[in-house]
Order: structure tokens, then C-alpha cells, then sequence
């Protein structure tokens, strides 16, 4: 175990290493139409995960530094969603067509990490280390609450740009592309609703009710009720080509929006 101040020391250095890794292996995913195309393609495969790694380790020295997972203010949450969005990629590049949105994963992760760099350069009073409230802390209820949504949040990015490129694009192409977007939004759902019922727990915990109406609860309803849609719509032959990929579009949006904008109140400490 590293003490705090040799773990959050260490982070800079590796968050420049992380950002080159992310960047090279974005560019691997992008080769010339060569015979060597998929060998190129593996090697950024390769590169992807040995950044998955670093950034693991990365984690844990943030935990730590602070002793809890690293969930709370904005850097922290940063680097996790990061993390999940290549980490949900790498578990879930099996399925057809889902392999070519690695580009997309390590475009994201390698944004957010420089992201995180700028934090530290012009914002360092918002990269060092901060605790929870006590009732938080001494519980797990808030960890619990909030893992799944970071995981989640990565697969509905993921779903967003499947369904995004399901717009344009060969006619044959488009299909599969939807169903990706589908792939990913399945899980991201299940982790969202656990994540919406943990959260009453917490809320049980901290302030006495299972459910508090404030800027950032209601807002995960409306995230909740655009994918719901989307999924409710994706059989429908009627609706899937049009209705589907937008809503998912307009999940998206609504996550950017709950993610930077609704942690007042009882979020602030977000």
C-alpha cells in the first residue's frame, strides 16, 4: 500500500503516460488500407490494454490517497468513467461489429485523460484529494450506488456512438450498427436501474427518505425513460430505423447535461 502523498504524487506522471498509450492506441485502430491492416489493429489492441492496466493502478492510487473509491468531484469521476468506457469496450468487443467503436473507446478515455491533465495544470485545487461527508464514508451504500452508474454511463457512450454512426452508412451496414447500439444499452440499463435502486438506499441513509426530488434524481429519470424507449422501440420495425438511434442520441445528451450541471444541493459534494 502507498502512503497518500506518494500515491497522489505519482499521478501526474502517470496520467501523461496513460494519455500517450490512449493516443497510440487510437491511432492503431486507424491504419492505412495495408496488408498488414490487422496485425496494426491487434497491436492497438494490445496497446489497449496495457493502458486499461496503468489506469487500474491509477485507480488504486487514488484509493489510496483518499481511502474510498475513487467516485467523488469531478477529476475523480473523470477518471473512472475513463476507465469503465475502455474497460466496458474490452470485455464487450466480441460481438459482431462491436470491435470497430475501439476507436470511440480510446478516443473517449484519451479526451477525458488529457482532460484530467489540464485539471491538474490551471485547476490543481480540484485534483487533491477529497473525503466524503462522514455518513457517506462509514457506509457502502454510496460506492454501491455509484460504481454502477460510472459503468453504465460508459456503456450508454458507447451505445450513443453505435447508434450515432447507424445514421449514415451503407444500408446494409446500418442494422448492425443498431444492434450494437442495442448490445450496449441492454447491461448499461440493468447497471442504471440497480444503480437508481441503491441510490434510495443511500438516500435512506444520508438524509431519511428513499427518494429526494432535486435537479440530478429527476434528471436520471429522464435518462432512465429515453433508453427505456429506445429498447421498447428497437423491435419495432416502424420506429427502429428513425425513433431508435435518436433517442439514443438524446439519452446521451441527457447524461452530458445530468453529469456537469445538476450536482447542487444534496449532490455538491460530487
Amino acid at each position: 500500500m502507498f502512503d497518500p502523498l506518494t500515491a497522489f504524487t505519482l499521478e501526474r506522471p502517470l496520467l501523461i503516460i496513460l494519455s500517450t498509450l490512449y493516443g497510440l492506441t487510437l491511432v492503431f485502430y486507424c491504419p492505412p488500407k495495408v496488408k498488414t491492416k490487422r496485425a496494426i489493429k491487434i497491436t492497438g489492441l494490445a496497446l489497449h490494454i496495457m493502458a486499461v492496466l496503468i489506469h487500474s493502478f491509477l485507480l488504486f492510487l487514488r484509493f489510496s490517497s483518499t481511502g474510498h473509491a475513487p467516485l467523488t468531484g469531478l477529476y475523480e469521476t473523470l477518471l473512472s468513467i475513463s476507465w469503465s468506457t475502455s474497460f466496458v469496450f474490452l470485455v464487450l468487443s466480441w460481438k459482431r461489429g462491436a470491435f470497430g467503436y475501439g476507436r470511440a473507446a480510446a478516443s473517449v478515455s484519451w479526451a477525458i485523460i488529457l482532460a484530467c491533465i489540464i485539471l491538474h495544470v490551471f485547476a490543481y485545487e480540484k485534483v487533491v484529494p477529497r473525503y466524503l461527508p462522514p455518513i457517506l464514508h462509514t457506509s457502502p451504500w454510496f460506492e454501491l450506488h455509484t460504481a454502477p452508474a460510472l459503468l453504465a454511463y460508459a456503456l450508454f457512450t458507447l451505445a450513443f456512438f453505435a447508434a450515432l454512426t447507424s445514421l449514415g452508412g451503407k444500408d446494409e451496414v446500418r442494422p448492425v450498427r443498431r444492434s450494437v447500439a442495442s448490445f450496449y444499452l441492454w447491461p448499461g440499463m440493468i447497471l442504471f436501474t440497480a444503480s437508481l435502486g441503491l441510490g434510495g438506499a443511500a438516500s435512506r441513509l444520508a438524509w431519511g427518505a428513499w427518494w429526494i426530488w432535486n435537479p440530478k434524481s429527476a434528471f436520471s429519470l429522464v435518462i432512465w425513460g429515453l433508453f427505456f424507449l429506445a429498447l421498447l422501440l428497437r423491435g419495432e420495425k416502424r420506429w427502429e430505423r428513425s425513433a431508435f438511434p435518436w433517442l439514443v442520441i438524446a439519452g446521451f445528451a441527457a447524461i452530458i447535461f445530468t453529469y456537469f450541471f445538476t450536482n447542487k444541493g444534496l449532490h455538491n459534494f460530487l
